[in-house]
């Protein structure tokens, strides 16, 4: 099991870059990166919270296998907020992937007494699936702001960087080549 689907959804934590993702989600969809959706099929919480679950294992998985073992071991732990559902993921990196036993505390998306918080995409579904066929890039994803890196530090710029590369401006393979480290 992954830690995505073993993950405890409830954590009852909003993220105040949520809002603007969804504007920002409605926006493309009415002026056209991202497709309207089909009027005809309402999706209840329970299937939205699945497709983004799939849509977070998709995520994981290609950054698995874009990533050199050595690039991917250097990523900060990450939680994914995919906005429609409420879903959370966690991403913590291990030697052979992403650590599927992680078993996460509740996202900090304000810093603690200590200054300390957490590293957070926060997403759309609508944009996790077209990102996921390659369809948009994860760096224009950023330009329109259906996805929003919020993390202090270096760190953004790290999981931005590994995003970038797992989704890039042209159009990729699902046929990956990486560098031996």
């Amino acid at each position: 099991m992954c830690t995505i689907c073993t993950l405890t959804i409830e954590f009852a934590v909003e993220h105040p870059d949520a809002l603007a993702v969804a504007v920002a989600t409605r926006e493309a969809i009415e002026t056209g990166p991202l497709p309207e959706l089909d009027p005809q099929s309402e999706i209840d919480l329970a299937q939205s919270r699945h497709n983004a679950t799939v849509l977070l294992t998709t995520i994981q998985q290609r950054i698995e296998q874009v990533l050199s073992a050595s690039r991917l071991a250097r990523l900060p732990d990450f939680y994914v907020l995919m906005i429609e559902s409420r879903t959370w993921g966690y991403f913590h990196p291990a030697l052979g992937g992403f650590d599927a036993n992680a078993n996460p505390s509740p996202p900090r998306v304000a810093p603690d007494e200590n200054g300390i918080r957490d590293n957070i995409l926060v997403m759309s579904q609508a944009a996790a699936e077209e990102l996921i066929h390659g369809r948009l890039p994860f760096e224009r994803a950023l330009e329109m702001g259906v996805a929003v890196v919020d993390a202090p530090g270096t760190d953004a710029q790290t999981i931005r960087s590994a995003l970038i590369v797992a989704y890039p401006l042209e159009q990729f393979s699902d046929f990956v080549c990486t560098e031996v480290a």
